[in-house]
């Protein structure tokens, strides 16, 4: 499983734009996580088609990190994220 990382722009439709572009293309968010600090934040998500999320994300012009799961999820260039889930209780590392 294939996961995104995007920092999306803290814009009214953000999300809904790339979930949109997302489902125009018959692709099924299988699992996310967002977190939010401020006006910042960042969202995890894997879907049904990498390749197809891939060139959704070109055509968005939305930049994005990819993690290899069967590889581990390394968190430590994501701080945002491993701090998120911590709030939560949820130890990553």
């Amino acid at each position: 499983m294939i996961w995104f990382t995007v920092e999306l722009s803290d814009k009214p439709g953000s999300l809904a734009k790339m979930a949109a572009a997302l489902g125009d293309r018959s692709i099924n968010i299988t699992a996310i996580v967002g977190i939010a600090e401020d006006t910042e934040g960042a969202l995890m998500l894997a879907t049904n088609n990498a390749e197809g999320t891939r060139a959704a994300f070109a055509d968005l012009g939305l930049a994005f990190e990819e993690h290899d799961a069967d590889e581990g999820l390394n968190l430590d260039d994501q701080p945002r994220v491993s701090q998120g889930l911590a709030g939560f209780g949820l130890g990553v590392g």
